[in-house]
């Protein structure tokens, strides 16, 4: 007898290779679907990699039909993968986790949670969170420590691996979770969990790398520039983190997608991003900046200088 088919939920945690496994997963698409493994059209985006990103919406703010359609039309086992299936947990409403495990009633539910050494993991949420626009979560565009980041509350919630597990079993309406080291040889431990041949796979190429800690200094100068009392700054945290990219020309997802979204409009800020960047070797200095910080602060001026040499004129073309 034929037993339930399995759902394979990649659930997270953030930052322990989401991307790497959404780009293998995409990448190897028709291979999964010979061999018996669905992976449903995820949402693609121009610098992230592409994710059931679907799913979490469903759960935060209301059922989505995509979910009974892609179990009805998968031919064998079905892989969704959202790290926003751990991270925002406690976002969910109850009604709309009980309307996942009514639709996957009759389905293997298995949950595959990606985790890190803590410290090597909190320190890489830390280095990106601090890159997100802090309107979207309290602890995102933060200037704080490394010690107040991890002592923030939803942070120490995503540490507690045991009792993140324990509640998304419960949540999920789970068979099993299988825990991968992400910083291990994760991938045959995946091929093995969803009975996969990776023979004839493709590895996609590495992204969505983490800054380096001499950026680190930085990024927190602009966001306490961003975080100034009469809030006047506010507006800049975004183009000056694309100019920031810019300088750097880094493989850090979050950081393309705000050069993405604010570099065309630069030149026509030049002169107010001009007096902000003269402010950040003070306010990175006071973040612990060293030698290699101040190198990328004179890097920004120096590709602000392009744009602004440009004339007005070319500085409103570049901003059309």
């Amino acid at each position: 007898m034929v037993g339930p088919r399995s759902l394979f939920l990649h659930v997270g945690l953030p930052k322990c290779g989401s991307s790497a496994l959404q780009d293998w997963a995409g990448t190897n698409r028709a291979l999964l679907a010979r061999q018996g493994l669905d992976w449903p059209e995820p949402e693609a985006t121009d610098h992230m990699a592409a994710r059931h990103q679907w799913l979490v919406n469903a759960l935060r703010f209301g059922p989505d039909a995509r979910l009974e359609q892609a179990l009805a039309a998968a031919s064998g086992d079905v892989l969704i993968s959202a790290e926003g299936l751990s991270r925002h947990l406690d976002d969910f409403d109850p009604a709309h986790l009980e309307w996942f495990r009514a639709v996957t009633a009759g389905w293997d539910v298995r949950l595959i949670l990606m985790t890190r050494a803590p410290g090597d993991w909190v320190r890489a949420m830390w280095k990106d969170f601090m890159l997100n626009p802090a309107a979207n979560a309290d602890e995102y565009g933060l200037a704080v420590g490394l010690a107040d980041f991890a002592a923030l509350p939803r942070v120490r919630r995503l540490g507690d691996v045991r009792r993140l597990g324990r509640d998304l079993g419960a949540a999920y309406g789970a068979r099993d979770l299988t825990e991968i080291d992400a910083d291990g040889d994760w991938l045959p431990a995946l091929g093995r969990l969803l009975d996969f041949d990776l023979t004839g796979a493709s590895a996609p190429p590495r992204r969505h790398e983490s800054v380096s800690d001499a950026v680190v200094p930085v990024i927190r100068a602009i966001n306490a520039l961003a975080d100034s009392p009469d809030g006047s700054d506010a507006a800049l945290s975004g183009p000056l983190l694309a100019l920031l990219q810019r300088a750097l020309d880094s493989r850090n997802d979050s950081l393309r997608a705000l050069e993405a979204a604010h570099g065309p409009g630069l030149a026509a800020q030049a002169d107010a991003l001009s007096a902000a960047v003269a402010r950040l070797p003070a306010l990175a200095e006071a973040q612990g900046g060293d030698p290699a910080g101040a190198l990328v602060i004179e890097t920004m001026a120096a590709r602000l200088d392009a744009l602004g040499g440009a004339g007005p004129d070319e500085r409103k073309g570049d901003a059309a």
